[in-house]
């Protein structure tokens, strides 16, 4: 059964973005996030792998936000939706990324990581994925999109499992 991808909270911009994808790095014990007062620059991720921590790469702006953020899973702890802001520059007409992001897991929730500007100019589009997963291995992974100066997007991958009492059938048409 193919994953299936949720969200993603923000806008990528065709031209200007880059593509990242994390599809099946499940096993996530920290995500990085850098910020300013109005919006998230970089995540990374890091994984635990044959019992050592694998980092990712880091996506988004080059240069560090003026804040950092650590959010720190426990070994029992697993992502199981998020929630977000985008920016909206309406004298623009354009996203600029995002500046407001909130992990959710089996054990409760990590956020808000920074918060929504409030300025005559900038609209604050949220957006939330509830994934009610209930099981670890349903939690497949992240993707996104980010540019040079910070992220733009990011969204779930959802790997459905059927329940021991559930019948998967698939359809040709």
């Amino acid at each position: 059964m193919e994953m299936i991808r949720a969200g993603p909270v923000g806008e990528t911009s065709s031209y200007t973005d880059t593509h990242w994808d994390e599809k099946g790095n499940t096993m996530i014990s920290h995500i990085f996030v850098s910020f300013t007062y109005s919006r998230i620059i970089s995540i990374q991720f890091g994984y635990i792998e044959n019992g050592a921590l694998v980092m990712s790469a880091k996506y988004g702006g080059d240069s560090n936000g003026r804040s950092f953020r650590v959010v720190k899973l426990k070994h029992n702890e697993y992502v199981t939706g998020l929630s977000g802001c985008r920016v909206i520059n309406s004298r623009l007409s354009r996203c600029e990324g995002i500046n407001s992001l909130t992990f959710y897991t089996n054990l409760g929730k990590h956020g808000s990581i920074c918060e929504p500007a409030v300025t005559k100019y900038v609209t604050n589009i949220k957006t939330e994925i509830d994934l009610a997963i209930c099981d670890r291995r349903e939690f497949g992974g992240f993707f996104g999109s980010c540019n040079k100066y910070n992220l733009t997007s990011i969204g779930i991958y959802v790997n459905p499992i059927p329940s021991s009492n559930t019948a998967v059938k698939r359809e040709n048409v």
